[in-house]
């Protein structure tokens, strides 16, 4: 019996993943709506994950005998995360110092705007300029809560998705 690597489905499925996400992200950059993290964007990029994940998982059980355990999917579905947290994590590094150096400026701009309008009280009488300053030295923690927001998300997806479609034992 041939062994079949998981790495090989982890590596081609995270790929076709981040590449659909970057162009998602790519055409929101295009159109102007890349500040706006709306709903829908939320659910487009975690439906994009899931997807690639689900795909990957069946097409590895596919090549193997119609054979997968939890632990496979585990292994598979959080493989795929790590390729998609890390085209991710470039993207937006190329973003924020090529594409559009002054890009989080404007998020900490729009983060200002919206606590001005939900909860004045929280800034305590802080312009904008002292916010931005103030905001700027955590700026460098949006790449690790990337790359740990997608293995999470993209773990517990496998976590469930490996009850549905491991292999059932049989008799």
């Amino acid at each position: 019996m041939i062994e079949i690597s998981s790495k090989e489905y982890m590596i081609n499925y995270g790929l076709f993943s981040g590449i659909t996400l970057i162009s998602f992200s790519l055409m929101l950059f295009f159109l102007d709506a890349h500040y706006e993290q709306d709903t829908f964007v939320q659910i487009t990029n975690t439906l994009i994950q899931f997807v690639g994940i689900t795909l990957g998982c069946l097409a590895f059980k596919k090549a193997n005998d119609s054979k997968i355990t939890a632990a496979e999917v585990r292994k598979i579905g959080t493989g795929i995360s790590l390729v998609i947290a890390l085209i991710g994590i470039s993207y937006t590094a190329i973003l924020t110092n090529v594409m559009e150096p002054d890009y989080m400026d404007k998020v900490l701009e729009i983060s200002y705007n919206q606590t001005m309008e939900d909860y004045p009280e929280a800034l305590q009488g802080m312009d904008l300029n002292t916010f931005i300053e103030n905001s700027k030295p955590f700026t460098f923690l949006t790449y690790p809560v990337i790359l740990i927001f997608t293995l999470l998300f993209g773990f517990i997806y496998s976590v469930v998705l490996g009850l549905f479609i491991k292999t059932k034992k049989q008799l």
